[in-house]
């Protein structure tokens, strides 16, 4: 059979569309162009048969056959078909400005509300434990019985009911034995939506002392390791964390799993043993999704409806 014969000849017996048939294709190829910047096209008569297709198929068909190469790259034919200088992504070597596109990704997660019954389920890498997980299960509202299960054991977490929760002595829980208590929730509504507000928030619940960019790191991680909070909550964390002095940028940082990305970092306290290793909070180079730390990487997070239960 002579293909070629037979595609001219389905050619010939399908009409063009008109121009009213391809305007939409038209403007949708159009605007697919206009987002990816400037472009200098050869200019080429063709001539293009429908065979069984849309006029959307051959919007699709013209954007086929548009090569974007890297700028000043000749095309095959030695002539240069188009010229797109957007491609070349520059790494972020400032922390306002890594934290910043951070907090625009987190503010872009959708909102997730779960019911104060459930739990806040987060599986790690530690870089510690032969590879084994560590999988925490925290009460959304801090009154029911959560549990930790790492390095092979099954540790019980209480929950804070009526301000008294069980005693626990390693694994076990201690019979009859109750201790004061307040309620840890696992999802954090009540955090400021605005920079200022969440300043504040870290300022009045610090755990160190003022001024202290360990400390007030260590809080940040505090609030986004293991529990679940808004979206804007989170971006706004991120934005006051940005305003702490003496932070750096890490752009070959790695997760306690190995995982490639960008980080941020802060000074060691003063004092420290000389063998300590800074923390690095790590958000991957293209999402910037946090990743977690290059001593704790956060590999899954879910909302379940009970202690013990995997997504």
């Amino acid at each position: 059979m002579d293909d070629l014969k037979v595609l001219r000849e389905l050619g010939d017996e399908t009409p063009l569309p008109d121009e009213a048939a391809l305007a939409p294709a038209r403007a949708a190829l159009l605007a697919g162009i206009a987002e990816r910047g400037p472009v200098r096209l050869r200019k080429r008569r063709s001539r293009y048969a429908l065979v069984g297709a849309s006029a959307i198929g051959l919007a699709a068909a013209v954007a086929a056959t548009i090569t974007l190469l890297p700028a000043g790259q000749p095309a095959p034919g030695g002539e240069a078909v188009a010229t797109s200088t957007s491609a070349v992504v520059e790494p972020v070597t400032d922390p306002v400005r890594l934290l910043a596109f951070a907090a625009r990704a987190a503010r872009a997660e959708p909102a997730v509300t779960p019911r104060p019954d459930q739990f806040v389920y987060t599986r790690s890498d530690t870089g510690t434990n032969g590879g084994a997980p560590r999988e925490i299960w925290l009460s959304v509202d801090g009154t029911r019985d959560g549990v930790l299960h790492d390095h092979g054991e099954r540790i019980p977490l209480p929950g804070c009911q009526d301000g008294r929760a069980v005693v626990i002595k390693g694994t076990e829980v201690l019979p009859g034995m109750t201790e004061p208590c307040e309620p840890l929730p696992a999802y954090r509504a009540d955090l400021p939506t605005d920079v200022d507000g969440m300043l504040a928030y870290l300022d009045a619940n610090a755990s160190g002392e003022p001024g202290s960019v360990n400390a007030r790191g260590k809080d940040v991680l505090a609030l986004i390791n293991e529990s679940r909070m808004l979206p804007a909550a989170r971006a706004a964390l991120y934005e006051a964390a940005a305003r702490v002095p003496g932070l750096a940028v890490v752009p070959d940082a790695r997760d306690a799993a190995g995982r490639p990305g960008v980080g941020i970092t802060w000074p060691v306290p003063s004092g420290s043993s000389p063998e300590a290793e800074p923390v690095v909070i790590v958000f991957d180079t293209e999402t910037y999704e946090l990743l977690g730390t290059n001593f704790h990487a956060i590999t899954a997070q879910a909302v379940v409806d009970q202690a013990g239960q995997r997504p």
